[in-house]
């Protein structure tokens, strides 16, 4: 694809219109590797929604080069970027994201807690066990709490 349609995805990410920025993502990832050079200068957007959309289509594209750009964005102040680069470093399989992932265990959003979980049960790590059982016994979250518990016993089978 060319530059300039690359970057027409792109300008549609800042559609007002959600479905408009859907399916720009849609696009980027369809291109897979080739886009990632354009998504990893949005993670350092100002506005969240495009730092959330861009990592939305890392996450499709799993490209493990991206991994240390995403996992900057663990430390986002916006609870939904966290959510999102969380997700994708779970969908990388790549096991420089776990100890990422079980820092995620303790985020302060209660979905990215979950998300963290279940990119552990997918890396199949069994090491993490330790941690995903005292994430457990600190949780108060009841629907946090089950998915660790649901991890934890995938992990264990």
């Amino acid at each position: 694809m060319s530059v300039q349609n690359i970057e027409s995805l792109l300008s549609l990410l800042h559609s007002p219109d959600k479905q408009i920025r859907a399916d720009a993502v849609s696009g980027l990832m369809a291109l897979g590797n080739e886009a990632v050079p354009y998504l990893l200068p949005l993670l350092e957007d100002e506005d969240w929604v495009i730092r959330y959309r861009a990592l939305e289509a890392l996450s499709g594209i799993r490209d493990t080069e991206s991994i240390d750009s995403v996992i900057r964005t663990t430390a986002d102040p916006k609870d939904h970027v966290r959510y999102m680069a969380t997700k994708a470093l779970g969908a990388m399989l790549d096991p420089r994201v776990v100890p990422v992932l079980i820092r995620m265990l303790s985020d302060d959003h209660s979905y990215t807690r979950k998300i963290a979980a279940g990119g552990l049960v997918r890396s199949g790590n069994v090491t993490v066990l330790p941690s995903l059982q005292k994430a457990l016994e600190s949780e108060t979250d009841s629907e946090v709490r089950a998915f660790f518990e649901d991890a934890l016993h995938q992990l264990q089978k």
